[in-house]
């Protein structure tokens, strides 16, 4: 049997952005020549004569062995041979833990019900880093889904014939016969947060935690056995998580309530489901709950607000499809499930008019479907099919690639919803997690540092350091937040880690931190990244205090080269001694920034870097010079309030303000004011929740701050 090719890029030459993180896994897996335990599940048999729901598609039986050996041993990387349409597609597997803390299945009749969680699956086709494959397997059965270019959704699982375990369907959701009718029933309903795209960070630090209620019908779907129906439940989860998962958002399913009798939900409109869930279930274990039925699919589904996340308003219900002549429609489960956890997360419908920065469509899928949102022109049709907030199913020939994922704006809406909904908690799964929040260095000299950090633990902790590029190999229990290094050498860069202690034998995540011994600046030092010859690395987080050797003299840096990736790689600039004085901009990108002049007691300026798990640059290279402080051009009683804020920033100054900008932290301007007066307001109620960083002038004073909005 000949081997399919689908799109195949050459890993070398792909930028790996937000719908590509489970790409770069495998990319990461592959250049460090992983081995990938090699499966074939099915053996291909004849057509049946009575399935026409799905043209082209492929029968099988399971091996049941190769059911049991992954169920039973969940090998960490697995590699399938998966039959269809006379070839067959080989695809690279990771294994993932889809289940959070404390997880539990409960019944209308039995708390935490004895279930038995199989091995949850996600990866690649094979050298196709613009495809997303997620898998399941249990003693009994397996399941997953393929989206790539050329098979849009490939389907595979089991017939749902009464018992069946055997005999399983391959096929592509693109030629099913049959039309996917979901729609949804939410509306932006009023006025959205104002659109931010710009993300300091490429993954939510955020986790959103999950309930789902599965009303009978979806138990009797699943031959009224629990077991069975936590499997469905928790492996289309998985498909779930991973689309999530690849556009750098984190969820986890926390907790499954299965309705084995008549369950007290009915209506004529998704609505009518939708309010009573919401009121009939006001406390649910979760961060995020929804309702699910099966009736015919025909209700589509709604979300109960744009954006719930902390809130009561933080429920959604989906009429999914699970069968359709014995066929299961599991890529159209998956695409509810999603589409209306996205409205909780934060996101419209990309056909809306919402996006683009100017109140237009992304996309005119439903516009052209007739489901009108807005007033703006229709939006253009996809040319390689919609993303999961779209209508484009709707649309024929056009459909829903669940490889595209969410797309870069609806994903930025969901990554900061997320971020700014501060009840979340930061680990979904694990039990020991590292949570420190901030390092700095008290005190750096020419051969030795001190490093602090912020954590909500108590500690203790085991700490260690080693040379920029080393391994941490030295480690040793600390009970206080400080540690100090000593024998260094001057003006080098060195790596330092922390880790909490865990109560049972697990190593928790390393945190990492770039700090580095101080130079003579005044003597012509040059301030470098952490790779003078080459690009710096991926997942960096630097931070260097510069300060002159003479508290009465100011330092002056001047950038001769700088390159970073740009709006992902961060330099973040303060005017004085630490990351907790007046920041002075955030910059990325090539064109270079400053010059910047210390107007602090002391002379420094602090310059913290941060950079993502995927491109890199160049760096930078910058002359620092110093000079006698020039203390005439400091606000000497400037002050700002509230912060944090909703809405507006009073800033007062005996000394008179004529002029406020606000900036976001990718340094695009969203505010400029010029004025006279000694008290003045700026309005950001319209701003998206986050960080802005404001400077105040006046002639040749300035002062510069950050502002929380929340």
């Amino acid at each position: 049997m000949k081997k399919i090719t689908l799109i195949i890029a050459l890993f070398s030459a792909i930028t790996f952005y937000g719908q590509h993180k489970i790409a770069a896994k495998v990319q990461q897996l592959t250049l460090a020549k992983t081995s990938f335990t090699k499966f074939a599940p099915l053996t291909v048999v004849a057509t049946p004569q009575t399935i026409t729901v799905a043209s082209n598609a492929t029968f099988a039986t399971v091996n049941k062995r190769v059911l049991q050996s992954i169920a039973t041993n969940k090998y960490p990387f697995v590699e399938l041979a998966i039959p269809y349409n006379g070839s067959t597609i080989e695809i690279q597997l990771y294994r993932v833990e889809v289940l959070a803390k404390g997880f539990h299945a409960d019944t209308d009749k039995q708390a935490n019900i004895t279930w038995t969680d199989g091995a949850h699956y996600r990866g690649i086709v094979k050298g196709d880093a613009n495809s997303l494959v997620s898998f399941n397997f249990y003693n009994k059965e397996m399941n997953g889904i393929i989206s790539a270019a050329g098979i849009n959704n490939l389907v595979v699982g089991r017939m749902q014939t009464t018992g069946n375990l055997d005999n399983y369907i391959v096929y592509s959701d693109a030629r099913l016969s049959i039309n996917n009718p979901f729609t949804c029933a939410v509306t932006d309903g009023g006025v959205l947060p104002a659109q931010n795209n710009n993300r300091r960070e490429t993954f939510t630090e955020h986790c959103v935690t999950t309930y789902f209620e599965l009303a009978n019908d979806i138990y009797a779907a699943n031959d009224f056995d629990t077991d069975l129906t936590t499997n469905w439940m928790a492996s289309i989860f998985n498909n779930v998580q991973t689309l999530y998962d690849n556009d750098g958002i984190t969820v986890a399913l926390k907790s499954v309530y299965i309705w084995t009798e008549q369950d007290p939900y009915f209506g004529e409109s998704s609505a009518d489901y939708l309010e009573e869930f919401y009121t009939l279930r006001p406390v649910f274990d979760g961060d995020a709950g929804q309702l699910l039925t099966t009736n015919g699919g025909g209700l589509g589904g709604v979300a109960i607000n744009i954006g719930g996340l902390c809130s009561e308003e933080n429920v959604s219900f989906g009429d999914v499809f699970f069968d359709y002549q014995d066929v299961p429609l599991f890529s159209w489960t998956v695409e509810v499930i999603t589409h209306e956890l996205g409205h909780l997360f934060g996101s419209p419908h990309t056909h809306g008019c919402y996006w683009n920065g100017n109140g237009t469509a992304i996309d005119g899928c439903g516009t052209i479907a007739g489901y009108v949102e807005g007033e703006c022109e229709t939006g253009p049709i996809p040319q390689n099919q919609g993303t999961i907030m779209s209508y484009c199913h709707l649309v024929d020939g056009v459909g829903i690639n669940f490889a595209n994922g969410f797309g870069p704006q609806p994903a930025a809406r969901i990554i900061n919803h997320v971020e700014s909904s501060s009840c979340l908690s930061t680990d979904c799964i694990n039990t020991c997690f590292n949570t420190v929040t901030k390092f700095a260095v008290a005190n750096s000299t020419l051969t030795s540092a001190t490093i602090t950090w912020t954590d909500q633990n108590a500690g203790p902790w085991q700490v260690g350091y080693t040379s920029v590029n080393g391994t941490i190999n030295n480690w040793q229990e600390v009970a206080v937040n400080s540690f100090t290094v000593s024998g260094l050498t001057a003006n080098t860069y060195y790596k330092f880690g922390i880790r909490p202690i865990c109560t049972d034998d697990r190593e928790a995540e390393t945190q990492q931190f770039i700090f580095a011994t101080a130079a003579n600046w005044c003597s012509g030092a040059i301030f470098r990244d952490t790779n003078a010859n080459g690009n710096y690395p991926n997942n960096q987080h630097l931070i260097r205090t510069i300060k002159p050797e003479n508290a009465t003299q100011s330092l002056t840096v001047t950038f001769n080269s700088f390159e970073t990736e740009q709006d992902f790689d961060f330099l973040y600039v303060y005017d004085g001694p630490d990351t907790d004085a007046p920041l002075l901009g955030a910059y990325s990108g090539t064109e270079n920034p400053g010059p910047f002049t210390s107007t602090a007691q002391g002379g420094s300026l602090t310059f913290e870097f941060i950079s993502d798990p995927f491109e890199n640059g160049a760096g930078w290279n910058a002359t620092v010079s110093c000079a006698l402080s020039l203390k005439e051009n400091v606000f000497t009683n400037l002050q700002y309030f509230p912060n944090p804020t909703s809405g507006t920033v009073t800033i007062t100054s005996p000394e008179g303000i004529t002029g406020i900008t606000v900036y976001n932290v990718a340094g695009q301007l969203l505010f400029n004011k010029t004025i006279n007066t000694t008290t003045a307001d700026a309005d950001i109620s319209q701003f998206a929740n986050g960080v802005y960083f404001f400077k105040v002038t006046n002639g040749s004073k300035e002062s510069h701050f950050r502002i929380v909005k929340q």
